[in-house]
C-alpha cells in the first residue's frame, strides 16, 4: 500500500512539472521596422536538474524561424530551439448550427422536388410537341383524318395550345422559385461556415531543450522577427506666427496584423532593413572609365524612353540645386547612375519611444508621438497668380539632415488652425527644405490687364505683332510687412520665325531660357504693391501661332 502511495504521489509530480513545461511568454519589447517588426518575448520558468524540454506557445504564426535568438539567464544553457506551427481543435459548436443544418436538408429536399417536377413537365411537353406536329401533318381526306371531325381536331388543337401554354408557365414558376431558393441555401450555408469551429488558427510555438546542473528558476528571452506589421512616419508642423520657431512633431502609424496585442511594450522604431545579411560586407574594386557619348539620332525605342526618365531626374535634381536653367549634356542624360550615391538614400534612423504602448493586432494604424522640437526657420510668402489667386506661406528650413526626416505626410497648423495637408520629402532637396504652411487669407493677389493698354495687334508687310500686358496687385492686409515672391512667366519661342520679346519687366529677374519672372517685393502692413510686365510676340502674318504646355 505504501509502494502504492509513493507512486501515485511520483505520477502526479511527473504530470505537474509536464504540464508547466508549456509557457506563454509576454511580449515585453518591440522594434518594429518599416516592413516587419522584432519581437521579444520572456518568461521566467523552473528547469529540473538535466535535461528539460520548454515550450513557449501561443506566438504569432508570422514567425520567421531564421531570426530566432534565445537568450537563458542564471547557469542553465540552451542545447537546441525548434520552431514549428501549432493548429488548434475544433472549438464548441453554435446552437444555431444545428437548425442551420436542418434548414438545408428541407431546402434541398424542395429542389429535389422542383427538378423532379421539371423533368416530368418538360417530358410531356415533348411529347405534345410530337401530338402536336402528327396533326398539323394530316392531310384532308387521309384515312387518318377521316377519323376525326372538324370539331375534333379543333378541340385537340385547343387542348394541345392551352397545355402548352400551362406546363410553360409552370416550368417559369418553378425557375423563380429555384432561384430563389438557391439563394436562401447559399446564405444559409454562409452563415454555417462562419459558425463552424474554426481548426485553421494557427500559432507558432518554440520547443527549448535546456540543459541545468540543478534546478533552479530562469529568465528566458526569444526574439524573432515577424512579418506581419510595419510603421510609417507622420509629422504635426505647427506655427505660432512668423516670428516663432516651427514646431515639429515627429509621430508615426504603427501597424499590428502579427495576431498577437503589443500591451505595455517598450517600442521602438526604426529604418533599418531586419532581413540583412549577417556576414561580413567584403569590398570589392571600383572603376573608372570615360563616359561613352551617343548620338541623339543612335538611339532605339527604348533608350528614348530612358533618356526621358533621366531627363525627369536630372531636372528635378537640378533645380533642387538651383542651377536648373544649366542645359545638361546628352552624356549626362544617359549615364546609368552618378559617381557617388545620395547618402541620403541609405540614412538609417531610430527611435526610442519613452513611455510603454500598447498596439492592438487589429491592423489599424496606431499614432504615436516619437519626438517633438523646435525648428529655426525662415518664413517667406509665394504667389503664382498666373495659376492661383492666393498666396501661400513658406517655411525653410536649413540644415534639416540632423532632424532624420523620413519621407512622409505632415498635418500643417498655424496659429492653432489647421490648414491642410503636404508631404515631406528631404530626398528632393539638397540643403534648404521648403515646407508650405497653406494659404494666407490675409493677403488678396489679383493678375489682370492694365486698363491703360491699348495696343494689342499690329500688322506689318510680312509680319504680326501682338502685344500683351498683365498686371499684379497685391493687398496685405496684415499688420505686419510681409516678404513676398512672386512667379510669373512668357512663351519660349521654339520657331525661327517667332520672336518673343521682353517689352517691361518691372523689376523682375527675368529667366530666358524657361521665360520665367520673379519678383522679391516688401509690402508695408495694410498697404498694396502693383507690377506689371509687357511682351510681344512676332510672326509671319500667313501663319498662326498657338501656346504649347510641356
Amino acid at each position: 500500500m505504501r509502494s502504492f502511495l509513493f507512486f501515485a504521489v511520483f505520477l502526479c509530480s511527473f504530470v505537474r512539472v509536464f504540464a508547466d513545461n508549456r509557457v506563454t511568454p509576454l511580449i515585453t519589447e518591440v522594434t518594429v521596422y518599416r516592413s516587419g517588426a522584432k519581437v521579444s518575448s520572456t518568461a521566467t520558468v523552473r528547469v529540473a536538474a538535466g535535461n528539460s524540454e520548454i515550450v513557449f506557445e501561443n506566438l504569432s504564426p508570422y514567425f520567421n524561424p531564421a531570426s530566432l535568438q534565445v537568450k537563458i539567464g542564471g547557469s542553465a544553457f540552451l542545447t537546441s530551439a525548434i520552431f514549428q506551427m501549432k493548429t488548434p481543435g475544433p472549438g464548441p459548436e453554435s446552437p444555431r448550427a444545428p437548425v442551420l443544418r436542418d434548414s438545408l436538408v428541407f431546402l434541398g429536399d424542395d429542389l429535389t422536388r422542383i427538378r423532379d417536377e421539371r423533368e416530368v413537365l418538360t417530358n410531356e411537353n415533348n411529347i405534345l410537341n410530337r401530338k402536336a406536329e402528327q396533326v398539323g401533318a394530316m392531310n384532308i381526306g387521309s384515312p387518318a383524318s377521316l377519323s376525326l371531325s372538324v370539331s375534333e381536331m379543333r378541340e385537340l388543337s385547343t387542348f394541345y395550345r392551352q397545355r402548352m401554354l400551362e406546363i410553360k408557365n409552370r416550368l417559369l414558376e418553378l425557375a423563380i422559385k429555384e432561384r430563389k431558393i438557391n439563394e436562401i441555401y447559399r446564405k444559409m450555408q454562409e452563415t454555417l461556415q462562419r459558425l463552424q469551429p474554426n481548426t485553421a488558427n494557427q500559432t507558432g510555438e518554440i520547443v527549448l531543450k535546456i540543459e541545468s546542473a540543478a534546478a533552479q528558476s530562469v529568465e528566458i528571452t526569444c526574439t524573432y522577427l515577424v512579418t506581419q506589421a510595419g510603421w510609417t512616419p507622420l509629422y504635426d508642423l505647427r506655427s505660432a506666427g512668423l516670428d516663432k520657431a516651427l514646431r515639429l512633431i515627429y509621430k508615426a502609424n504603427v501597424r499590428n496584423m502579427s495576431g498577437f496585442d503589443w500591451k505595455d511594450v517598450r517600442l521602438h522604431l526604426s529604418t533599418a532593413n531586419p532581413l540583412v545579411n549577417n556576414n561580413r560586407p567584403v569590398m570589392s574594386p571600383v572603376f573608372v572609365d570615360f563616359r561613352t557619348v551617343y548620338a541623339y539620332k543612335e538611339l532605339n525605342e527604348q533608350s528614348k524612353q530612358l533618356n526621358t526618365y533621366n531627363m525627369a531626374q536630372v531636372e528635378t535634381r537640378d533645380m533642387a540645386r538651383g542651377r536648373a536653367e544649366t542645359p545638361v549634356a546628352m552624356d549626362e542624360l544617359i549615364s546609368p547612375e552618378p559617381l557617388e550615391p545620395d547618402a541620403g538614400d541609405n540614412m538609417i534612423a531610430s527611435f526610442d519611444l519613452s513611455k510603454p504602448q500598447t498596439i492592438l493586432a487589429d491592423g489599424q494604424e496606431n499614432v504615436v508621438t516619437v519626438d517633438e522640437q523646435d525648428v529655426p526657420a525662415q518664413y517667406e510668402y509665394h504667389a503664382v497668380p498666373k495659376l492661383d489667386p492666393a498666396v501661400f506661406l513658406l517655411a525653410k528650413i536649413t540644415d534639416y539632415g540632423k532632424y532624420n526626416l523620413l519621407p512622409g505626410t505632415a498635418n500643417i497648423f498655424y496659429q492653432d488652425t489647421y490648414v491642410g495637408q503636404t508631404f515631406v520629402n528631404p530626398q528632393t532637396v539638397t540643403d534648404t527644405m521648403l515646407i508650405s504652411l497653406g494659404r494666407d487669407e490675409q493677403i488678396t493677389i489679383k493678375r489682370v490687364q492694365p486698363k491703360d493698354f491699348t495696343e494689342r495687334r499690329k500688322i506689318f508687310n510680312s509680319s504680326i505683332r501682338e502685344t500683351y500686358a498683365y498686371e499684379i496687385a497685391v493687398k496685405n492686409n496684415k499688420s505686419i510687412p510681409i516678404q513676398l515672391e512672386i512667379l510669373d512667366q512668357i512663351p519660349v519661342s521654339r520657331q525661327k520665325d517667332i520672336e518673343v520679346t521682353l517689352e517691361e519687366k518691372d523689376g523682375a529677374e527675368y529667366n530666358e531660357t524657361f521665360g520665367k519672372l520673379k519678383w522679391e517685393v516688401q509690402v508695408p502692413a495694410n498697404q498694396s504693391k502693383r507690377v506689371r510686365f509687357t511682351y510681344s510676340i512676332k510672326y509671319p502674318k500667313d501663319k498662326a501661332v498657338t501656346v504649347v504646355r510641356d
